[in-house]
């Protein structure tokens, strides 16, 4: 998927099945800016976003949502 309306129609679609009352915090994850999403104090997802060298534009976002992979990202 690329562009910028393909991804923010992907990520609004995406976003309807989220759950309510999530609790978004932002870290850095393997050196990239990142948001993890918490339902109630347990990782649910994490956004990364990989951003061109001057950081002023986002090259590709990349989502984890397998609960295995998500037991090792910290609060």
């Amino acid at each position: 998927m690329h562009g910028r309306d393909e991804v923010a129609r992907l990520l609004v679609a995406v976003a309807a099945n989220v759950p309510a009352g999530l609790d978004i915090r932002y870290r850095s994850v393997n050196g990239d800016p990142a948001s993890i999403l918490f339902e109630r104090g347990v990782p649910f997802a994490v956004l990364v976003l990989d951003l061109n060298p001057e950081r002023d534009a986002v090259r590709r976002v990349f989502s984890v949502t397998n609960p295995d992979e998500l037991s090792r990202v910290g609060g």
